[in-house]
């Protein structure tokens, strides 16, 4: 049993996981495959939402569909009680069909369609965050037309926050293409009196992803409770704080990690100790850390080779399954899930896949503690965020199917498919 992942069994021989042995799953549905254990994807949900409200009453967890979008992610997480984080029309509309109260989903992106808002504005999303006055003005000119009085409006401010992350996945640096900056929230809500169907209720912010500082997350709240005090004297009355998301996970056993509380402590603790305490409701649009251990990318080995000093294993996943690794360098533990040979090895791997570019690999120099063979399997740990929603049918390869698990039980939840 791995302590960090408690969903998963893991010996030399096979790996479990929600009770289900992933030889039989690969077998039931092929590879590559990935697999999400959805109890434990409600359990990180919850631990999240409970230490949150802990430190503040009035609290929306409003989970990231960019990190996954699979239905019965999505389905199982709206039945716990989670929002919606969304950047597109697909997205409202996938909230809503299962299940998400309209006024718990939040429309992002640094460059909305007109047809994106005009989408949330008719859905009744509870608010589109804007990433420029411009679009604050298009948001008012459709309400308008649209004849929808009291469409709720927020800024996506950049405070020019820099976080220590890689530099893909950064979004608070002043010349990042995200938010509006400070001084320009402040103009508009002084000088434009352009909005009578629209209102700006909201204040929002976002500083990247994979971020472990608690001192940034609690700056990101104490710049966002300023600014809302100077609105307030303007006459702006800031009805919702959301404080983004970002949390990160530990992706190798040596990385650090923010633990749940101490992220906790840093944003809902310190605005329960504002003066906005009890007057808004703080929104946090968490994904990675919620979804990302819950799921695997099982994958066979197609053949074993040597070339030069490398030993390569090349699997039947490639890069437009899973491409962080090659898009960020980011790094993903690796572990044999059922080998035909017995006993230990120390030989090393560069685990490959099979798609038309030397970019994709998994891992280079892996001791899987065993020698692989021609129809093995192996399992990319860690991979329920961003791993299927950002996958492509690239080189004319179908997207992975999905398949679901709890309690010893499992479920095709996404055929493979073009």
């Amino acid at each position: 049993m791995d302590k960090r992942r408690p969903h998963l069994n893991i010996s030399r021989a096979s790996l479990r996981i929600g009770g289900v042995e992933a030889r039989s799953l690969a077998e039931k549905y092929g590879t590559p495959l990935y697999v999400t254990d959805v109890g434990r994807l409600a359990e990180r949900f919850n631990e999240a939402k409970a230490a949150l409200s802990s430190r503040y009453g009035n609290v929306l967890v409003a989970f990231a569909y960019k990190s996954n979008s699979t239905p019965p992610v999505v389905e199982r997480l709206a039945r716990e009680g989670a929002g919606a984080t969304v950047v597109s029309v697909a997205g409202i509309e996938l909230a809503i069909r299962h299940g998400v109260f309209p006024g718990d989903i939040v429309l992002d992106g640094p460059s909305k369609s007109k047809e994106e808002l005009s989408a949330a504005i008719k859905a009744g999303v509870g608010m589109i965050n804007a990433e420029s006055t411009q679009e604050a003005r298009d948001v008012e000119a459709l309400s308008r037309a649209l004849g929808s009085k009291g469409v709720r409006l927020g800024f996506r401010v950049n405070f020019g926050i820099e976080a220590e992350t890689h530099a893909g996945l950064a979004t608070g640096g002043r010349e990042h293409k995200f938010g509006v900056a400070r001084d320009e929230v402040v103009k508009f809500c002084r000088d434009d009196r352009s909005l009578t169907f629209a209102r700006v209720a909201g204040l929002h912010s976002h500083i990247g992803s994979q971020v472990s500082d608690a001192g940034v997350f609690r700056r990101q709240t104490e710049e966002m409770v300023s600014l809302a005090g100077e609105l307030e004297a303007l006459g702006t009355d800031v009805e919702e704080f959301n404080l983004g998301g970002g949390l990160g996970v530990p992706y190798k056993k040596e990385d650090g990690e923010l633990s749940i509380g101490d992220y906790a402590d840093a944003t809902a603790g310190a605005f329960a100790r504002s003066r906005w305490a009890g007057r808004a409701r703080l929104v946090f649009e968490l994904g990675r850390w919620v979804v990302a251990d819950s799921t695997i990318l099982l994958t066979r080995v197609n053949y074993v080779k040597a070339a030069g000093r490398v030993r390569w294993a090349l699997v039947d996943a490639g890069m437009n399954d899973f491409i962080r690794p090659s898009l960020y360098g980011a790094y993903h533990e690796i572990v044999p899930a059922w080998t035909s040979t017995e006993g230990r090895s120390g030989a090393a791997y560069d685990v490959a896949g099979p798609v038309c570019e030397s970019t994709d690999v998994f891992g280079r120099g892996r001791r899987l503690g065993v020698s692989l063979a021609q129809g093995d399997l192996l399992a990319i740990l860690d991979a329920g965020a961003y791993g299927s929603s950002m996958s492509s049918t690239y080189n004319m390869r179908p997207l992975t199917a999905v398949a679901t698990v709890e309690d010893g039980r499992s479920a095709l939840a996404s055929p493979r498919r073009f």
